[in-house]
């Protein structure tokens, strides 16, 4: 009997040593599938990285691009400071005013890289804060009383020589004014 179990066990061995050798060459096969995906999927992220760092570049020339335009097409004239400023009605259909009449004020720009604070004095009085930027042609201002529903919408164009004129529009609900402006810096 042990004749007998000792034949089988030879049997088994070499049953098991047959399929152990396809089983092996199965296991190298997808092993090597694997490496060849490992290798695309190596080649197709370093593919994808040129791509980003191409578009980084383009877009970081786009955006210097546009900053040399801005810059270049949008100048910052030196308006800081105090003016004197005279405005003369030109147009009006409120109760109050009169085409003629001519207004006074001091008004002391403040700027930022973007945008335009205006106090505008009579006399040492604070009487209105504009608010506004730099357009291709000047200055826009703007100044809100909710209390009154009044509008004023002041533009802007920089002369030579320390010198500004434009246009000021109030606007009411039932009527409107412009005035002329001039101002010259102090």
């Amino acid at each position: 009997m042990k004749l007998y179990q000792a034949f089988f066990l030879c049997f088994l061995f070499t049953l098991s040593a047959c399929g152990f050798n396809e089983r092996e060459q199965q296991l190298k096969q997808k092993e090597n599938d694997l490496n060849q995906k490992e290798q695309k999927l190596v080649l197709w992220e370093q593919q994808l990285t040129l791509k980003e760092q191409a578009l980084a570049d383009l877009e970081h020339r786009l955006d210097s691009t546009k900053k040399e335009i801005d810059s270049v097409v949008v100048p910052r004239p030196a308006i800081s400071g105090k003016w004197q400023v005279k405005m003369q009605c030109i147009e009006t259909s409120c109760d109050g005013s009169a085409i003629g009449d001519v207004l006074t004020e001091n008004w002391e720009f403040q700027t930022g890289e973007n945008s335009i604070v205006v106090h505008a004095y009579t006399g040492t009085k604070l009487t209105r804060i504009y608010n506004g930027s730099y357009t291709t042609d000047g200055i826009v201002l703007q100044s809100q009383n909710n209390q009154h529903q009044t509008t004023m919408n002041v533009t802007l164009n920089l002369l030579k020589d320390g010198k500004m004129e434009g246009l000021r529009e109030i606007n009411m609900p039932q009527c409107k004014t412009s005035y002329s402006i001039s101002a010259k810096r102090l």
